[in-house]
């Protein structure tokens, strides 16, 4: 599956993403019920990202992302495949936009 485009299809054919997706791979980390836990961010769009996670995650449940010098970014898990997890943004999208842009720009 290809990750690096502004999409990736299923094996349907039929893409859901709305967003163009940038691969990367950087530490970020989760905030979850007041605990933060270490994760991987694999990619990233201005509507969610796909992350490598350390601990045990549940579609639906409320967690925020942070990536340093980045910002941090509250999201719902939309789905869970083994040790990945894809965190859909919930929020301002102009907001995630811009950071996402930075990050882009200068790492």
């Amino acid at each position: 599956m290809n990750t690096s485009g502004p999409a990736s299809s299923t094996p349907s054919g039929f893409d859901h993403r709305s967003h163009a997706r940038k691969t990367l791979l950087v530490a970020g980390r989760l905030l979850c019920e007041g605990d933060w836990q270490p994760c991987e961010v694999v990619n990233v769009s201005v509507g969610g990202a796909k992350l490598r996670v350390f601990g045990i995650y549940c579609s639906g449940q409320e967690l925020s992302l942070e990536i340093k010098a980045c910002g941090q970014f509250p999201g719902v898990v939309a789905w869970v495949r083994g040790d990945e997890v894809g965190l859909t943004f919930t929020g301002d999208p102009g907001e995630t936009a811009e950071a996402l842009i930075a990050l882009a720009t200068y790492g």
